[in-house]
């Protein structure tokens, strides 16, 4: 059974599922209920999970962030584009995932250039992806601007993602992997070969 499913029943898959939906909502609700902007740029710190929350939690992420989205729209904003917000929010960290780990094949995990780029890469690439889908989905079902609500959504999310994600990644992957607090397939790889090696 692929590891998005057989999450669902892990017990521990289960409980981060739980911390990645909670985090989502306590970040995103508050900012639900008033549009804040500074300098233009709409104050959304919660962009800056899908990528770090992707990577250290996987699949639990995707199910967790996909649930809190949902949640948090029901504190407010509930519209027919939060169901693609619940799609966009499960698709996002998980890509982050797949693709951190792709790059980072062979390399030991820090943020040091090279982790620092791929980082950035991550982010670029799932940012842009999803942000296109979203937005070619409020076009395509509920007839909205394409290119204006692109550039929203993209600038909103890519400026909190680049900027404070990999900050929020260095404070938290140490002690996150030395202590086993990490969820996936591609991580149970990582910390066997630690202790094997």
């Amino acid at each position: 059974m692929h590891e998005l499913a057989r999450v669902l029943t892990d017990r521990k898959g289960l409980f981060w599922i739980a911390v990645t939906a909670l985090f989502y909502i306590v970040i995103l609700v508050p900012f639900n209920q008033h549009n804040w902007e500074i300098a233009g740029i709409t104050l959304r710190p919660a962009a800056v999970l899908p990528v770090v929350c992707g990577i250290l939690w996987g699949p639990a992420a995707a199910w967790g962030l996909g649930i809190g989205n949902v949640a948090g729209d029901l504190s407010g904003s509930w519209s027919l584009m939060s169901v693609f917000g619940f799609l966009i929010n499960f698709i996002y960290p998980y890509l982050a995932y797949r693709l951190w780990h792709n790059l980072m094949k062979g390399h030991t995990i820090r943020m040091d250039f090279f982790g620092l780029g791929c980082f950035w890469v991550v982010t670029l690439v799932t940012t842009f992806t999803c942000m296109l889908f979203l937005a070619a989905c409020g076009t395509i079902f509920l007839a909205r601007p394409f290119e204006s609500k692109f550039i929203s959504y993209f600038g909103n999310n890519i400026f909190w993602a680049m900027m404070v994600g990999p900050v929020l990644f260095r404070l938290t992957y140490e002690p996150a992997f030395r202590n086993g607090l990490v969820y996936g397939r591609e991580w149970d790889r990582r910390l066997t070969s630690v202790t094997t090696g």
